[in-house]
């Protein structure tokens, strides 16, 4: 409840209560072995007045010492006002007011302890997500770089080996420059198609010593690549346990995505639907908002396959039943923890509904009206026409 100061006989004399909304919070600071402000204020009160004060403290001593009246301060834990605290607990806090005779005290202490477990769940929460932000911000990181330096190297291998970008696969291209350097020892590896392979030769000669550079170059390409690969296994690792459902319904990678975007896994539980819907769209949202465009209709949930695949009348409506689904997924992964593959079921099976609802694309009022002036002037044309035969016929 807070810190409680007794005299000799063991009256009460003063006390400092903690707030009632923030008990679990400073049962958190006590652990952390700080003093509080609430025990400052009570021994800076009434150090005035007592000749010494017998602190129970688990504190270290070090943290008195620069409080005034600290040569006052002896401690003892426990001490004999301790005891009759605890022994006589409830009849203290009654008398004082504190509690209500008809307050439980086991039922106060009871939520005060699932009040510090999940605020100590919800810290530890907090830390994951960090951890998994930083691994999903780490893999674009590298995805940006990595696509700038096999610029580089196409370019620069490029002069010896032309023939050999017509392999867009990027790391069998840094493969085969690492393993193999020179154009003979690529050809002579037969891991080439007929296709990539010409008798002409464009390519400029290579000395040992450039060659040894390019493939320098290409083994840091390859590291990268490789880190990648296994960041990617953490965040898919790392979203299996803090977000089942979330990675089962949209992937562990778009997952984590949404996540750092929001900024925690239990932010993103607050967003209503129609926000998670465009997050990633803010500039075309803010956009839409100044110029009047058209609003977005997703934003990075677009990297979802289905809304990438689906045919453009489609998108919209595919985007906005994710969405419903992904704040269904996340607020289940915060609140209870337990995987529910009926999410992910349940969303395929509107997505078929939607396909087999809307296989054509909308008739708007733009469509309908050019549809009645393409019957008009059909209808022009033939009475032209007809007028025309009568006419050849007078």
């Amino acid at each position: 409840m807070g810190f409680m100061l007794f005299d000799e006989s063991f009256t009460l004399i003063d006390y400092e209560l903690f707030p009632k909304r923030r008990l679990a919070k400073e049962m958190i600071e006590l652990e952390k072995q700080d003093l509080t402000l609430q025990e400052e204020s009570i021994l800076k009160r009434n150090a005035k007045n007592c000749t010494s004060i017998i602190i129970e403290t688990n504190l270290n001593i070090s943290e008195y010492k620069n409080l005034k009246g600290a040569s006052k301060f002896k401690f003892e834990t426990p001490n004999a006002a301790g005891e009759f605290l605890r022994s006589n607990m409830n009849k203290i806090l009654v008398e004082n007011e504190i509690l209500e005779p008809e307050d439980d005290l086991n039922a106060i202490l009871h939520d005060l302890s699932m009040g510090i477990i999940n605020y100590k769940l919800k810290e530890a929460s907090k830390a994951r997500d960090s951890y998994l932000i930083q691994a999903i911000n780490s893999i674009g990181d590298i995805d940006e770089a990595t696509g700038k330096l096999l610029e580089r190297l196409r370019e620069w291998y490029t002069i010896h080996f032309p023939e050999l970008n017509k392999i867009k696969n990027q790391e069998k291209y840094v493969d085969l420059v690492v393993e193999y350097g020179d154009r003979d020892s690529i050809i002579e590896s037969k891991l080439l198609d007929e296709m990539v392979i010409t008798d002409q030769n464009p390519g400029a000669e290579i000395e040992d010593f450039d060659l040894k550079m390019v493939k320098i170059f290409a083994d840091s390409i390859k590291t990268l690549q490789n880190t990648k690969k296994s960041l990617t296994n953490y965040v898919e690792q790392k979203m299996n346990e803090i977000a089942p459902n979330l990675s089962d319904l949209v992937g562990s990678l778009l997952g984590a995505k949404l996540i750092a975007h929001a900024g925690s896994l239990e932010r993103l539980s607050l967003f209503p639907s129609s926000t998670v819907q465009i997050m990633g769209a803010e500039k075309a949202l803010f956009r839409h908002l100044k110029t009047g465009e058209r609003p977005p209709k997703h934003g990075l949930i677009y990297q979802y396959p289905e809304i990438r695949s689906a045919k453009w009348w489609l998108k919209g409506k595919i985007a906005r039943a994710l969405a419903a689904k992904i704040s269904l997924a996340v607020r289940k992964d915060v609140y209870s923890g337990e995987f529910d593959a009926g999410i992910k079921e349940s969303f395929e099976k509107h997505l078929e509904e939607i396909k087999k609802k809307y296989p054509f694309p909308p008739r708007t009022k733009k469509t309908q009206k050019d549809a009645k002036n393409g019957k008009k002037k059909m209808k022009k044309k033939k009475k032209d026409k007809y007028k025309k035969k009568i006419g050849d016929y007078y």
